[in-house]
């Protein structure tokens, strides 16, 4: 979790001074199009439509992992668990908003999602004596699943920094809820861990990366990768992954977002003033585009 949220701070500072030097490193025709890769009044509308196709998995270390159980002063459980990440299914919907007057949010987008985590662990461990550590009793060999699928709500906060005409990176604070409206777990644990699980109520802050891409027309594509920073529930201590059985899971979300941009009215525009009159912001639009043609 350190290297994720380093990660954003230092994206968000180059990011921050990359913005207040734009006019002077940027040269005359990147700054002619420098606002038309997001929504911009009054051509376009402030909000619109979002869907995303996506896909789930849980990482987690690709080896086994001592721990420790039950420790008393004469006993204690020696376990070595290892988590196996299985690839879900992920899809959301929802709406954007256009934050005009935010400094360093650019925009807001919310809605639901579909989100399907699913993984196993195989495991084995004994009681040993402390400290001779002299084995207690017999070794224990378990082996689990999991599928948990949610169906969650979700915001996020993004923040944009463009790095070329077309294309821009962007990093997102965002908050999660969900319920678990189906959740199965099979198999067995360790004696000592039980049937650990994250619950079927979630609620995580987490980040979210995107290569945001202008395509033709009038839509944005943007993949991403998202993960928790922090669960808010279950609370547990600080920690962002989901503890299934001896094992802890990081999910990460990848989506592939598409944006749809809508036009405004005619009428809803308000004219602005040039050298050659009061014009309408779709005029203004079909005169720059006759005069790169030219």
């Amino acid at each position: 979790m350190r290297s994720i949220l380093l990660f954003f701070l230092f994206s968000l500072i180059v990011g921050g001074a990359t913005a207040q030097y734009k006019g002077k490193q940027k040269p005359v025709s990147f700054q002619k199009h420098y606002n038309e890769v997001l929504p911009k009044t009054p051509q376009h509308k402030k909000s619109g439509w979002l869907f995303a196709p996506g896909a789930t998995y849980m990482l987690t270390p690709f080896v086994y992992q001592s721990r420790t159980f039950d420790e008393t002063d004469g006993a204690k459980f020696d376990a070595r668990a290892r988590g196996i990440g299985k690839p879900g299914i992920y899809g959301e919907v929802g709406r954007y908003q256009m934050l005009e007057y935010w400094y360093f949010f650019k925009y807001m987008d919310y809605g639901i999602s579909y989100t399907g985590l699913r993984g196993n662990e195989r495991a084995n461990g004994q009681y040993v004596s402390i400290p001779a550590e002299a084995e207690l009793s017999p070794i224990e060999q378990t082996q689990g699943t999991f599928e948990f699928h949610y169906a969650q709500a979700f915001v996020n906060f993004n923040h944009v920094w463009r790095i070329s005409k077309y294309n821009f990176i962007q990093n997102s604070i965002g908050a999660n809820a969900g319920y678990a409206f189906l959740a199965n777990q099979g198999g067995t644990s360790l004696s000592p861990v039980g049937y650990e699980n994250p619950g079927k109520i979630a609620a995580q802050l987490h980040y979210k990366l995107g290569f945001g891409i202008k395509m033709r027309g009038n839509w944005l594509l943007i993949p991403s990768i998202e993960t928790p920073i922090l669960n808010g529930w279950p609370w547990e201590n600080g920690r962002s992954t989901y503890g299934f059985f001896a094992s802890r899971y990081r999910p990460l979300i990848f989506s592939l977002r598409f944006f749809f941009i809508r036009n405004a009215n005619t009428l809803d525009c308000t004219p602005v003033r040039t050298r050659e009159g009061l014009k309408m912001p779709t005029d203004m639009d079909k005169q720059q585009q006759m005069e790169k043609v030219k």
